[in-house]
């Protein structure tokens, strides 16, 4: 019988900034995230995701009193990082600099995974762009992504980028194979994939063994409205643990192919809900008890319920 070990005891849970907004009375990013950040270690997380938010401030004072907060209550920050699809051509030598001032952000904080996604939501950045061919996108993203992988290694830091909309978690197997660096790997979103029509768990079967880290997303197939004569099924969001995303199978995947499974980041990230009829105020409060239940239930499937 094989006996693999698991990593499940160490996986990290939290969640990213953009689903659990602040009071708006807090003003600054700083205090506004060490707010976020009480927020997961309240509800029994360890990691934040600084993502859909300005970049870290320069002043050093105020990042080590972020630093302090964070140790203080034994939460991990990721950072995004925007320079990635510039490291190349004209806009090279600006964004290595951009790239630098990170490196030294994320050093202090004691972060050691960056992200950012290829994908802008829009056909332009995605494999449908019949005017720039998918062939031709992947050809830039496996260069930018070898260059950057050069760039992380001598800075002992690793990059992850997400499947974000773009391609599918096949072709995103092909770039990573082919860009071959250890410190270059995947931001797997366990959902992204219905945003390609294709299906999320098997994105999740291609990308597990590229995952450095996650967005833990969950959207539901449903009818979509026939008087509009649109497709007839359309995914939304939804609470993690409430859709067709097969979770625990994903933990599970994770668990025995990801090269960073040993402390794995699970974040949890809500995007196209179904606010249907709902009040502007009402939104904030529907994504935060949707991120609680999606607490709950990646606790209860760790066993930390």
């Amino acid at each position: 019988m094989h006996w693999r070990m698991s990593h499940k005891d160490s996986m990290k849970l939290g969640f990213v900034g953009f689903i659990y907004s602040p009071p708006a009375e807090l003003e600054g990013m700083i205090e506004r995230v060490k707010w976020q950040t009480s927020k997961v270690h309240e509800l029994g997380g360890s990691v934040f995701h600084l993502g859909g938010m300005p970049l870290l401030p320069d002043d050093a004072s105020k990042l080590e009193d972020l630093k302090e907060h964070i140790e203080s209550i034994g939460v991990e920050l990721e950072l995004g990082c925007p320079y990635i699809f510039s490291l190349l051509g004209d806009g090279a030598k600006e964004a290595r600099e951009g790239l630098k001032k990170q490196f030294e952000k994320a050093r202090l904080l004691g972060i050691n995974i960056m992200r950012a996604g290829y994908g802008k939501l829009n056909l332009a950045t995605s494999r449908y762009n019949k005017a720039y061919p998918k062939k031709d996108q992947m050809r830039f993203i496996i260069e930018s992504l070898k260059e950057t992988g050069k760039i992380f290694e001598d800075a002992g830091l690793h990059f992850a980028l997400e499947n974000h909309c773009d391609f599918t978690g096949k072709e995103f197997a092909e770039i990573f194979s082919s860009v071959n660096s250890s410190h270059v790997g995947c931001t797997l979103d366990t959902a992204n994939g219905f945003t390609v029509f294709c299906d999320a768990n098997d994105d999740i079967e291609n990308l597990a063994e590229f995952a450095f880290t996650t967005h833990i997303k969950d959207m539901v197939i449903e009818d979509s409205d026939p008087a509009l004569g649109m497709v007839p099924l359309a995914a939304w969001g939804c609470a993690v643990g409430n859709g067709h995303v097969d979770i625990p199978r994903a933990l599970e995947i994770l668990d025995e192919k990801s090269p960073f499974a040993d402390g794995l980041h699970l974040i949890i990230e809500q995007s196209w809900m179904k606010y249907a009829g709902m009040a502007q105020a009402d939104k904030g409060s529907y994504d935060k008890e949707c991120v609680h239940k999606g607490m709950k239930y990646l606790k209860n499937l760790l066993g930390r319920a």
